[in-house]
């Protein structure tokens, strides 16, 4: 049995084809357990955004978009240009609370398709919502407990596991508490590295 461990971000477009990879896995009756770790990458970003050009050269933007949807293609999709960065330290603290109800995978599924399928600005309350809403949750016990501070110790234990792991980008892959895969490959290939530490 396979441990996997995910530092990830809702703002980065390759941790969205980690949930197509676990997926793939599932089907090929790949036997593993996935935790997800909340990484902020930049924290910095307000909540009403910041446009992707102030901090990236066109050239360097369009190129990223044209990566994303080729390796997008492969597990079924397919990114819109986004011309803005969004805030998404609420969105991880949403994911923290869908994890205590077994709601994580839809809420992360959704959450990411509304970064980067549909560009919505996932750092606004009303945005996180909608698609807590729309993967079964308790939008009125989420917020509760959120804006009480419930769940501002996960991601500090979070901190602590970046520091552990000597994690410097997403996605980061801990297998088995003992080896590191950085970023996205074909599946065939990321298949083949899980397995080889099973």
């Amino acid at each position: 049995m396979l441990n996997i461990k995910v530092f990830s971000d809702f703002a980065c477009p390759f941790c969205y084809l980690a949930t197509r990879i676990f997926d793939r896995l599932k089907k090929d009756k790949v036997k593993f357990t996935v935790e997800w770790i909340p990484y902020e990458m930049h924290p910095d970003i307000p909540v009403e955004g910041r446009s992707v050009e102030s901090k990236h050269p066109k050239a360097y933007a369009d190129k990223m978009f044209e990566m994303q949807n080729n390796m997008g293609a492969e597990y079924g999709i397919k990114y819109n240009k986004q011309e803005m960065d969004f805030n998404t330290h609420r969105a991880l603290l949403v994911g923290e609370y869908a994890k205590t109800v077994g709601k994580y995978d839809e809420f992360s599924k959704g959450v990411f398709k509304a970064y980067f399928v549909d560009l919505k600005n996932i750092g606004k309350n009303e945005i996180l919502d909608q698609v807590a809403k729309e993967a079964g949750l308790n939008i009125d016990e989420m917020n509760q407990l959120i804006d009480t501070g419930k769940f501002d110790s996960k991601l500090e234990e979070a901190k602590e596991l970046i520091m552990k792991f000597e994690v410097e980008g997403t996605p980061t892959f801990i297998i088995n508490d003992k080896h590191k895969m950085v970023g996205i490959r074909p599946y065939d290939q990321m298949k083949r590295s899980f397995l080889a530490y099973e």
